[in-house]
């Protein structure tokens, strides 16, 4: 996850963590933001081997939507199953009813020796989440729960 950048916005929530990610476009956000949520939680994200990998799929009617659920889908492997996970592949496509999103995450079983937490991100939050179509690309804001 070397040369990935995520800018730490203070300015917005208080008691949680707020980021904010760019990509050329939407599947390049979409990875930034939820490798990103590793980064923020373990010292040394690099470390997660990928031993394990699950396909994640979300269907939402609009971008900001698809945002909150894709992210919340790694917060969910990392509580209910005890994996960690790395975006390894994002598509994302547009139909009639909204977005759909297809993900190959990999990652592995969470391991106290090796992984070392920093924080514990307990959830997205909907508090200021935004994904904006800028002039070079796309940026995608979202304050975590801690």
């Amino acid at each position: 996850m070397t040369g990935m950048s995520y800018e730490i916005l203070d300015s917005l929530s208080r008691a949680d963590i707020a980021y904010r990610v760019r990509g050329k476009n939407l599947s390049e956000t979409f990875s930034a933001g939820a490798k990103t949520l590793a980064s923020i939680m373990m010292q040394n994200p690099e470390d997660i081997r990928p031993a394990t990998s699950i396909t994640i799929t979300c269907a939402a009617p609009d971008v900001e939507l698809l945002y909150f659920d894709f992210l919340s889908e790694f917060i969910y492997y990392k509580d209910s199953e005890r994996i960690i996970l790395i975006p390894e592949k994002v598509e994302i496509s547009q139909s009639t009813d909204g977005y759909n999103l297809a993900c190959i995450a990999r990652g592995e079983k969470i391991d106290r020796a090796r992984h070392r937490f920093t924080v514990d991100i307990k959830a997205i939050t909907m508090h200021n989440l935004s994904v904006i179509r800028e002039d070079n690309g796309w940026s995608a804001t979202v304050v975590v729960d801690v």
